[in-house]
């Protein structure tokens, strides 16, 4: 396989937990992504009612969004991160229109019991649709919190963050703010802890879900508890003519099962 990522790009995932790829794609082609979006988003009867808006089986759906998936500005890129076998978790499409997002991992591995699952690698690859600053609600990251024992010490951030359990708000715990332009690719460990404040009306962003190819049954329980309909992929991706995105999901049916294939 070749390599797309710099060495150093490689050492600040891996430290840090996040990566931010600037201009990845072309105005013209988020114009596309972006009416594709809106699309699936004018389909859901909830996405004016709710303050946010979750759309799973999001990219999916559409055959441009789709395309996304195994693009060569992501695809190799999550193969460096994961290694040569790794799995589709998923999709969304998200609206916001909260101020604040609190402190939080995608996967609460500070959970008594689940400690050692935090070596399960799973990433998630966001693209916002807006423009988004420290002042508009970008997101935010803590370095190095996929890692133990950082991860857990900030448990309590999420379990009772009025109490300010480092002496700070949210928002001013030390952390990097990755402020972004349409077109720029974030990716980040599931286990790192992160948030946005200052937010204002419908930021927007699509995100795809990989994770390592499971290896151990606690592995599988894992995929299970925090993504109930992984081992239901959408029909689009089953039927699928392309060998990435066959590859991607072609054990899932297996996994269902309990069996490691």
């Amino acid at each position: 396989m070749d390599t797309v990522l710099t060495p150093q790009q490689l050492a600040h995932f891996e430290t840090f937990g996040f990566l931010l790829l600037p201009k990845a794609f072309s105005t013209d082609e988020m114009a596309a992504f972006t009416r594709a979006a809106e699309e699936l988003w004018e389909q859901d009867s909830t996405t004016e009612a709710n303050e946010e808006v979750r759309l799973g089986y999001f990219v999916e759906r559409n055959p441009v969004l789709s395309q996304l998936v195994t693009d060569d500005r992501i695809y190799p890129v999550v193969a460096e991160l994961m290694g040569p076998e790794f799995i589709w978790v998923g999709s969304e499409g998200n609206v916001s229109n909260r101020s604040v997002v609190k402190w939080h991992p995608d996967r609460k591995y500070y959970r008594e019991g689940e400690g050692h699952w935090i070596d399960f690698r799973q990433v998630k690859v966001m693209m916002y649709l807006e423009p988004l600053t420290r002042e508009t609600g970008c997101l935010r990251v803590i370095p190095g919190s996929h890692r133990m024992p950082f991860h857990k010490q900030l448990a309590q951030q999420e379990v009772d963050p009025d109490s300010m359990p480092f002496g700070v708000a949210g928002q001013d715990i030390p952390c990097a703010a990755l402020e972004t332009e349409p077109g720029d690719v974030i990716l980040f460990n599931h286990c790192i802890w992160h948030g946005s404040f200052g937010g204002g009306a419908d930021r927007r962003y699509i995100a795809l879900k990989f994770a390592a190819k499971p290896s151990a049954e606690y592995q599988l329980i894992s995929l299970q508890l925090y993504t109930p309909k992984i081992f239901q992929p959408h029909e689009a991706f089953l039927n699928s003519d392309d060998d990435r995105v066959r590859g991607l999901v072609q054990n899932l049916k297996h996994y269902a099962d309990g069996r490691l294939a």
